[in-house]
């Protein structure tokens, strides 16, 4: 299942790129995603981070899954040039049967510029698989959506 959320700010790309790379940026996001994160040591040039979502999955992705939650741990390769992020979630259960990953990207648009997230997610797991995507990429959207009003504040703030 193929995901593309676009969000638009008014600053310039490079305020964008620049302002979202500060600590305080990630928590702010993390809060209103309503997720629980912990930072993990950096493998490379990748920054990683655990993530839990505190509302739990649906029944049947629990069953499935054997967990209430979704947890995870989210790799991000920052692109500095590109101003883009490659980005992967590799869940703590069934890693080898759940991918999701993708890029972000930040580029000029009216009135200032926009970011546009495309990903894909990819469950194999017999019959409820579908389910469990659908799950994801709602939680995934839900939280770029929550997070949106956050980042116009931390980019386009004084």
């Amino acid at each position: 299942m193929e995901f593309t959320v676009v969000q638009r700010f008014a600053c310039t790309p490079e305020v964008y790129w620049q302002r979202s790379g500060a600590a305080e940026f990630e928590d702010a996001l993390a809060a209103a995603a309503d997720v629980h994160v912990e930072h993990m040591p950096p493998r490379g040039p990748t920054q990683r981070t655990r993530v839990t979502q505190n509302q739990p999955m649906p029944p049947v992705a629990q069953k499935a899954l054997g967990v209430e939650r979704f947890r995870y741990v989210q790799e991000v390769e920052r692109d500095d040039v590109r101003l883009a992020t490659k980005w992967a979630i590799v869940p703590d259960v069934f890693s080898e049967r759940v991918s999701c990953r993708g890029e972000s990207r930040v580029s000029a648009a009216e009135g200032g510029c926009q970011r546009v997230i495309a990903g894909k997610i990819d469950v194999r797991v017999a019959l409820v698989g579908g389910s469990i995507e659908r799950h994801i990429a709602e939680q995934v959207q839900r939280g770029y959506a929550k997070a949106e009003p956050v980042i116009r504040r931390l980019v386009e703030g004084g």
